[in-house]
């Protein structure tokens, strides 16, 4: 046996809600009612263009939206994707919804879709509060959690990828050092350098795993993290000056 889906779940919840007000109750059922087999499309969408106006209490409007969406309503499971739809069926049944949405301070987007005109939220945040206007309140946390959740990870994301990429640039700076300061070592020239650089160079080789401050730290005295740098950088300058590339 199929697994009801989110969807399927959250309609099923919203259809069970208990409902205290008398008129929010008829709201609902009048909701309901425009899906019986004898009402047409052109009696619906009049139906709900003209809703707000016949509402008792400002409570009606989201008890009558509220059984739009158990009758037309889908969403999907945010852990997947943020999507929410009313498929409406006609364009003035999907304009009078969009028109009575927006009255209440939700605006969405509209779709032409296997001869239905469907009115859908992409956004995680516009979809939360779409719920909780409708009283779904436990899938509104959901969609906020799930949404704070994505954020957190993204975050993290380009984190890493940032560490990851100067992680990168320094690995190929100091590929870089090495290998000149090697040449320099190897073809006796490390011994024209001054003394100071003389030091940096000989700790660079024998140390090639230590990060610029421990370097430092390595010197005698030791030195900072930018003194180490500007060494290194004058050292590279010394053999750009005598021809001496990466090898």
């Amino acid at each position: 046996m199929r697994e009801p889906s989110y969807a399927e779940l959250l309609r099923q919840s919203l259809a069970e809600v208990p409902i205290k007000k008398k008129c929010c109750v008829h709201a609902f059922h009048d909701a309901s009612a425009l899906f019986e087999a004898d009402v047409t499309p052109e009696a619906r969408a009049k139906q709900i263009s003209a809703y707000e106006e016949r509402a008792k209490c400002p409570a009606c409007v989201s008890h009558f939206v509220r059984a739009l969406f158990c009758r037309r309503g889908s969403v999907t499971n945010p852990e997947k994707r943020y999507h929410l739809e009313l498929a409406m069926g006609s364009d003035a049944e999907c304009e009078a919804l969009t028109d009575l949405l927006e009255s209440q301070g939700i605006s969405g987007k509209t779709v032409v879709r296997k001869n239905q005109t469907i009115f859908y939220l992409k956004d995680g945040e516009a979809i939360a509060d779409f719920l909780a206007y409708i009283g779904a309140n436990t899938a509104a946390f959901d969609f906020m959690n799930s949404r704070i959740n994505r954020e957190f990870r993204n975050t993290v994301n380009r984190q890493v990828n940032c560490d990851t990429a100067n992680i990168e640039k320094v690995l190929l700076a100091s590929g870089k050092q090495i290998s000149v300061i090697r040449y320099m070592k190897d073809h006796g020239i490390i011994g024209t350098l001054p003394e100071s650089l003389r030091e940096t160079a000989e700790l660079r080789l024998l140390h090639e795993q230590m990060s610029l401050k421990e370097l430092g730290e390595a010197h005698s005295p030791p030195i900072g993290k930018s003194g180490v740098s500007h060494r290194l950088a004058k050292i590279m300058d010394a053999a750009k000056a005598l021809g001496i590339e990466e090898t």
